[in-house]
């Protein structure tokens, strides 16, 4: 494999040239593409980083092409927009990926696939080039991208982002997780295709605590140190979900004032009896909350489950739970990608469709899942990425039947603005639960 790097404008993207042999598409509107055999030969991959453009300014509106059948008789190179986590690589996991591309290619002569680095979120992230880069140069627009699932909607509701039903099987969908399957889809379309997760459980030190505490009540009568993620989303969410969610997997707005006060009550009752510390307003995420448990400053915590994959053997004594909630009920949020679609082209479209449908099955897919310390989608793919068979099997069951996306609360929105505000409001004294609860309502409206 020959990589050549290049740099410019302070930029990296991504060139994957993909040299497949010998197997042509057909791409008609009506017929799903069957992936052929594997092959144990690769073809090379050249490799270049190029800079991306600077996003434009939207001053125009896309027209969509009328949808015809054609065979794909010569060369055709798919742009791919995603990110470096989730693209070929140097580390072992951009490594195993890139050997997936390798034999991709050993099978598909007339295919090409070029691989263009994206921001994860905000400006110059995918989504943002691909709301400007419509608006403006419509001709620009990649063939395919990986998205994160709580940016489906908005790609979908501005029309980017087209149906999967036509070119892909349906026991694909069939196997995601429930909450999974509903992220695919937008206003009954499949758009989307769901492929790596996390989540967050509970961690505690079984060396000191015997049982790990299921509700509210359980953690304030052990009298353990505990850690919640205050300064981020998730463990405000996660409370919060539980206490009001229909089971459509998604988090509802925070809209019930005395569910919202009951939270921040908790929190603060916890903080005044010393059991959480004056750390836990300033942790945003449960990668670092893992940081201060498995460094003993803590014996219980919020975490997620990729930190916990990557260090758990760093930390003998840590053991899984699910996270406390007031009444026991099992919760969790999850984070994740998806590939997504969106020429508008048939013949392209049956291009990339081909090449998402071979890389996300399951034997192919599970050795990058299991090298990135993340989680799978569907079902049958978790046996073949988590051990211990006790971790997947908890796994799964959170995931199958407790697991939320935060879909209806991007991450810099006002109203997450409201509740850290709120948090932090109430943790110093300044607010009481319920007035800090109205205020994030009132943010939400």
């Amino acid at each position: 494999m020959k990589i050549r790097w290049r740099a410019a404008n302070n930029w990296v993207s991504l060139h994957v040239l993909v040299w497949l042999c010998g197997v042509g598409l057909t791409a008609c509107a009506t017929a799903t593409p069957s992936p052929p055999p594997i092959v144990p030969t690769a073809t090379p991959v050249s490799i270049t980083l190029i800079p991306p453009s600077p996003a434009p300014s939207p001053v125009l509106t896309r027209d969509v092409p009328t949808r015809t059948p054609l065979a794909m008789t010569s060369v055709i190179t798919l742009t791919l927009w995603t990110t470096e986590d989730l693209a070929p690589g140097a580390t072992p996991a951009g490594s195993i990926l890139k050997n997936q591309f390798d034999a991709f290619t050993a099978l598909n002569p007339n295919i090409r696939l070029e691989v263009i680095l994206k921001k994860p979120h905000g400006k110059g992230g995918v989504l943002d080039f691909l709301l400007t880069t419509s608006a403006v140069v419509p001709t620009q627009l990649p063939d395919l991208v990986t998205l994160d699932v709580v940016e489906v909607p908005v790609a979908a509701q501005a029309n980017l982002l087209q149906p999967l039903d036509v070119w892909l099987p349906s026991h694909l969908k069939n196997d995601f997780f429930p909450f999974a399957f509903r992220a695919a889809h937008y206003q009954n379309r499949w758009v989307a295709l769901p492929f790596v997760l996390d989540a967050h459980h509970w961690v505690y030190n079984k060396a000191t605590i015997r049982k790990s505490p299921a509700t509210w009540d359980e953690c304030l009568k052990q009298k353990m140190s505990l850690l919640f993620p205050l300064a981020g989303d998730d463990a405000f969410m996660l409370q919060y979900l539980a206490l009001t969610s229909t089971g459509d997997g998604y988090v509802p707005m925070p809209t019930d004032v005395a569910s919202i006060a009951q939270v921040l009550t908790f929190f603060k009752r916890a903080r005044d009896l010393n059991l959480l510390p004056e750390t836990a307003i300033n942790v945003k995420s449960g990668e670092d909350a893992w940081t201060l448990f498995a460094t003993g400053q803590v014996a219980m915590a919020q975490v997620s489950a990729a930190r916990y994959l990557h260090e758990r053997d760093k930390v003998p004594n840590a053991a899984f739970a699910l996270v406390p909630t007031r009444d026991g009920k099992p919760a969790t949020v999850a984070r994740g990608w998806a590939f997504a679609v969106v020429t508008t082209d048939p013949m392209r479209q049956a291009a990339a469709t081909r090449f998402i449908q071979w890389l996300v099955h399951g034997e192919r897919l599970a050795p990058w899942l299991r090298a990135a310390k993340r989680l799978p989608a569907t079902r049958t793919t978790m046996s073949l990425v988590i051990e211990p068979p006790e971790y997947a099997a908890f796994l799964r069951e959170t995931l199958e039947h407790s697991a939320y996306w935060a879909a209806a609360m991007p991450r810099e929105t006002k109203t997450a603005q409201a509740w850290r505000a709120a948090i932090a409001a109430v943790w110093k004294g300044t607010s009481t639960p319920e007035d800090a609860a109205r205020s994030i309502v009132a943010a939400s409206k």
